[in-house]
């Protein structure tokens, strides 16, 4: 019977269904952790929570006030309380921001260098003899052979043109051109004399040095930015990067964006340096790469003496660099000892145990490597040898070209 109520709406739609109202996120919340409905609405009504922000803001004295006993307030207290902060590792291009230079092996210097040499002998594969050959093979790419023989003709020309004599540096310059005694480094070898460091020996060793140690440097170099760019483009994907969070969460396996490209490669590339060395030290490799070592050091120490500039007409001995043609500025022992330590780092990696060690020895490899300025000796690019050297060596009449 129609008591003339509209109850079904719109002509032929049927009853009228009353809307269902979305329960909220906090009694949801509650109802998980198992709160009797009682105490769900004295939290709500006497305790004044409408969010989940708010049920978090709960202290177990609150509970307890609201009727609920200790250890149950106490127990539900804990369900509510943040998930611990996950810190998830930054992808590998901030990590190597802090990469630890100290775990690479120490350049010996001069004076260590000299010392090992007396005591131990040169006839072996050594730090100090591969720093020795590592400073030989960047004298000559930096065109630092030349400079006696420029400085002779310079102070030469300096004293005919004030018509005065020539100094003592100069004849000093003049004995590095015609004489080497090599005694205190071959000391330690019987029979060893400086007859074996023959010009004709040392252009050899030189030669052979600029055709395969950079372009083995600069391959291996390639290999390891190519490493290090793959893991940063890993590290950095979305999909790893929510793999790695899912991983620390649920702590099932390490994080995804952890794992480091295979070091294989990278392992091969040194064992073709140390090869490309043995080869360099094959006969009398040694000892003529130690010679040409020792030389580089004595030219690096003459041109520090302070009455030298003068005596080729310059104020200073950066404008006698300059008027000599050749641009051996501070970089040249930055430079050097970076190159030194690079080598005897990359030497060194098969000795490193595979695993994190491993991994940080290669990102702080990495870090040296990339701080070398290898364009200034024209070795902008893996495996390229070919090119001008620029700013370290470069001559501002003839080039340094190789």
């Amino acid at each position: 019977m129609n008591d003339g109520t509209d109850v079904s709406g719109a002509a032929g739609s049927g009853p009228v269904v009353p809307p269902v109202v979305a329960e909220s996120p906090m009694l949801a919340k509650l109802k998980e952790l198992g709160v009797d409905q009682t105490f769900i609405t004295k939290i709500q009504n006497d305790l004044g929570a409408a969010t989940v922000e708010d049920l978090i803001g709960l202290t177990e004295a609150d509970l307890v006030s609201a009727g609920m006993k200790v250890l149950p307030a106490r127990a539900l207290i804990k369900k509510l309380a943040p998930a611990p902060m996950i810190e998830v590792p930054a992808p590998a291009a901030a990590t190597t921001m802090n990469a630890r230079l100290d775990l690479l092996p120490k350049v010996p210097d001069d004076e260590s260098w000299l010392t090992a040499l007396k005591v131990g002998g040169v006839l072996k594969f050594s730090p100090a003899t591969v720093s020795g050959t590592v400073s030989a093979a960047l004298a000559n790419r930096c065109g630092l052979y030349d400079l006696p023989k420029r400085l002779v003709q310079a102070m030469e020309a300096q004293a005919e043109q004030l018509a005065e004599p020539v100094g003592a540096d100069f004849f000093e310059m003049q004995r590095m051109l015609t004489e080497h005694s090599y005694a205190e480094i071959f000391a330690a070898i019987p029979g060893a004399t400086g007859r074996y460091a023959t010009q004709g020996r040392k252009d050899a060793l030189l030669t052979k040095l600029d055709q395969s140690l950079w372009s083995a440097l600069t391959s291996f170099h390639g290999q390891l930015n190519g490493w290090m760019d793959t893991w940063q483009k890993t590290g950095m994907s979305p999909n790893v990067l929510a793999g790695s969070i899912a991983a620390l969460v649920n702590r099932t396996s390490a994080p995804p964006m952890m794992m480091a490209p295979p070091t294989d490669a990278l392992r091969d590339g040194a064992e073709g340096v140390i090869e490309v060395i043995n080869k360099v030290f094959a006969g009398t490799g040694i000892l003529v790469a130690t010679a040409l070592a020792y030389d580089a050091q004595q030219i690096r120490k003459a041109l520090e003496m302070p009455t030298l500039p003068a005596q080729v007409g310059a104020q200073n001995r950066e404008q006698m660099l300059k008027q000599l043609g050749v641009a051996v500025t501070s970089d040249y022992p930055r430079l050097e000892q970076s190159v030194k330590q690079y080598v005897l780092a990359i030497i060194e990696l098969s000795n490193v145990t595979v695993g994190q060690t491993e991994i940080d020895y290669l990102t702080a490899l990495w870090q040296l490597g990339s701080a070398i300025t290898w364009d200034k000796l024209g070795l902008d690019s893996p495996g390229r040898t070919g090119g001008r050297v620029t700013g370290i060596g470069a001559s501002a009449t003839r080039g340094v070209k190789l």
